[in-house]
């Protein structure tokens, strides 16, 4: 109706190649140990002042490759480092076979990221563009919602008040243009859609709104929360487009009032009254307690601005479908 988003750490890597790194050293520092028990004395003493004793924090700043090869082990360590590992490829840890697993990792979420993304295009787009956006979706097996309700994203490249942009506001799903899909496209994974949201200037100068804060504010605080509206037969642009607009931002919609709701001549706070000309008659015992009557144009443009403007309600025709 109108008037209306895990992976493996790389650091995982670094650090058990630090781990590895720190293993072998150890090993290393034992073999030149017992090269060293083997010298005289003096041997030792010059041994020291070469650094062959280390100290733990020592041990850390060094590395492995400036020692003697003649004095270094292979490390008996049970974790096998990239190059000495025996176990087969298919079986092997993250270790052994580097960042790949890594890189599968970053896939995979694109690839699940994508497939929550589900688009929902606008009538007004250009043939072309649709055309185009229809591509991307296949290739990146994207799906194309029926219904704002199914969507993820509207994708439209202007604002109209339709049924599809009001129900996508008053749900503050994304309303983005079609460089957002396309750029998608492009990468080959999820981009954050903030960059695209919908800026029509004229519109939104001349209806007194903010695309991004309205998305926003419809998200944290829907607009009619708590609230009842009563709808008469009559209204425009129709009841059952009024009433899913309702409650999409949280309001309950109901048909009909008992009399227990207007009881001693009050008329409850949180009931709001939606009507027309042509469902006069329906309104007059809420006219009778002293009820304000309003016309569609309240939700309606309440929606777009996300204020209840009780006192200023443009006109505005009737929103066209799409």
């Amino acid at each position: 109706m109108p008037k209306f988003q895990r992976k493996s750490s790389p650091r995982s890597v670094d650090k058990s190649g630090s781990v590895d790194a720190a293993l072998s050293f150890t090993s290393i520092g034992n073999g030149k140990k017992n090269f060293v028990d083997k010298m005289g004395a003096k041997e030792k003493l010059a041994d020291r002042k070469n650094n062959a004793y280390l100290s733990p924090s020592a041990k850390h700043e060094v590395m492995s490759d400036h020692l003697p090869n003649e004095a270094t082990e292979p490390s008996t360590s049970m974790c096998t480092s990239p190059a000495n590992c025996t176990t087969p490829v298919n079986s092997a840890s993250p270790v052994c076979i580097g960042r790949e697993p890594i890189s599968a990792l970053k896939d995979s979420r694109k690839r699940r990221d994508l497939a929550n993304v589900r688009v929902l295009f606008s009538h007004h787009l250009d043939e072309n563009t649709i055309k185009q956006q229809k591509k991307i979706v296949d290739r990146l097996r994207v799906s194309i919602a029926s219904s704002i309700t199914d969507a993820t994203h509207f994708i439209t490249d202007k604002f109209v008040r339709t049924r599809n942009m009001l129900e996508a506001i008053a749900s503050g799903k994304p309303v983005v243009t079609h460089l957002w899909l396309e750029n998608v496209g492009r990468a080959n994974y999820y981009i954050d859609e903030q960059k695209y949201i919908l800026r029509d200037t004229k519109k939104e100068k001349e209806l007194g709104f903010n695309m991004p804060v309205s998305l926003a504010h419809a998200r944290q605080l829907p607009l009619l929360r708590g609230r009842r509206v009563f709808i008469t037969p009559s209204i425009k642009p129709g009841k059952d487009i009024i009433s899913n607009l309702i409650k999409t931002v949280c309001g309950q919609a109901v048909e009909r009032v008992g009399r227990s709701t207007l009881k001693d001549d009050v008329v409850p706070e949180d009931l709001l009254v939606l009507s027309c000309e042509e469902d006069y008659e329906v309104c007059v015992p809420f006219l009778e307690k002293g009820a304000a009557i309003y016309s569609s144009e309240l939700l309606l443009n309440g929606i777009v601005t996300q204020k209840l403007e009780y006192e200023a309600v443009d006109d505005m025709d009737p929103a066209p479908e799409g």
